[in-house]
């Protein structure tokens, strides 16, 4: 009797572990928040639906091991349809100002995104050294040398024109030289409050205060004219500053200021670097305006459009021996066109290359690893 009660109390000891058992491996194995190791996430919890139901992503991420002409290279790949309603697209500023460096990350987390990368190439204090549109508001003005990153609703595309700028008054055309722009003797520059709190005017200027086509002052100064939001100035620096009076410029007067070409409303544009792939075909040239040679193996940056009419936003590490060498312009070209690339450019690279992914960071740059402050990036937002 007593061998039969030990036997008992025995089974029943062992149905109790197992049934811990299986109940801890059901929760292991079924759990939702459960994922395998290196796998993106691509899923997305609808709004209105429950935790359980889930949607694709409409953006895309992919990190890739590649050796290429015996060099091993890790590349971070972001692909999405810019006619997909629920991504948004878009260039961001540094503070959303034309000056200053921000971590990639914080501007992400400022304007709710899920991802972004690094932007073009930038002078000494963060200002971009050619075109930004954000929603079709022009912040600073084209150069005409290098391609820009157009995205409107018709979709995505490269294009490189010169961006001509002028105000109409009584029957007068005044071409402007420059946009939010430090200003030069004899030039005539149009700011709006992205440039800063005033025109930072170093010469003798005299400034139009324009509100909603209207002049509200004529002021004459040695130093900075101030600038209120939603407002534009238009100084006329050193030998120009007479040209406001000669032509009759007054308070209450109506004027138009005119941009060239017309781009339409909600647009987004970024100036970029040279073109690396252009109708399915590698261009790359030798030599970048901005960023040198094209030879070296660095870290880099890429902004292209895939034959399906997909954005794809690339960055490859380098500088980092046995874990990624970096590719020279020619092997990036050619990598790209193999990917199904249509027309790409570079954007600005080094240790400014950065990618961030649902506020990580992704990549490993190649300043000891750790994020380097940019002045302006393409972020994405899922709605």
């Amino acid at each position: 009797m007593k061998k039969n009660n030990q036997k008992l109390i025995i089974n029943i000891g062992l149905i109790l572990v197992l049934s811990f058992m299986l109940i801890y491996a059901g929760q292991f194995l079924f759990s939702p928040n459960n994922s395998t190791p290196g796998k993106a996430d691509n899923t997305l919890n609808t709004p209105g639906t429950s935790s359980n139901s889930v949607q694709p992503l409409p953006v895309q991420y992919k990190h890739i091991t590649e050796t290429i002409n015996g060099y091993k290279q890790e590349i971070y790949i972001l692909e999405f349809d810019p006619r997909d309603e629920r991504v948004e697209f878009k260039p961001a500023l540094s503070f959303d100002n034309i000056f200053g460096f921000e971590k990639l990350s914080d501007i992400c987390k400022r304007n709710g995104a899920y991802a972004a990368v690094n932007g073009g190439f930038f002078y000494q204090f963060g200002d971009p050294t050619g075109m930004v549109a954000i929603d079709g508001q022009m912040l600073t003005a084209s150069t005409g040398l290098s391609p820009i990153f157009i995205v409107d609703k018709k979709g995505a595309r490269f294009e490189t024109f010169y961006s001509n700028i002028y105000m109409e008054h009584n029957r007068n055309k005044i071409n402007i030289n420059d946009m939010n722009r430090m200003g030069k003797n004899n030039d005539i520059v149009l700011y709006n409050d992205k440039f800063g709190s005033t025109n930072r005017a170093e010469v003798n200027n005299t400034s139009i205060i324009v509100d909603n086509n209207i002049i509200t002052a004529v002021v004459e100064d040695k130093k900075e004219v101030n600038i209120k939001k939603g407002l534009y100035v238009i100084s006329f620096y050193g030998d120009k500053s007479s040209l406001p009076e000669k032509l009759g410029l007054k308070a209450g007067d109506k004027v138009n200021i005119r941009m060239e070409p017309y781009l339409g409303y909600g647009y987004q544009a970024y100036e970029c670097g040279s073109m690396l792939v252009k109708d399915g075909k590698s261009v790359v040239p030798e030599r970048d305006k901005w960023a040198g040679t094209l030879g070296n193996r660095d870290p880099r940056t890429v902004i292209g459009i895939k034959t399906d009419g997909k954005i794809l936003m690339l960055v490859s590490d380098g500088r980092q021996p046995g874990y990624s060498e970096g590719m020279t312009g020619k092997e990036m070209g050619e990598y790209l066109v193999r990917i199904g690339v249509k027309d790409a450019a570079m954007l600005d690279g080094g240790a400014s290359s950065q990618m961030i992914i649902n506020g990580s960071l992704r990549n490993r740059p190649s300043y000891e690893g750790i994020e380097r402050p940019v002045a302006g990036c393409f972020i994405v937002k899922i709605k």
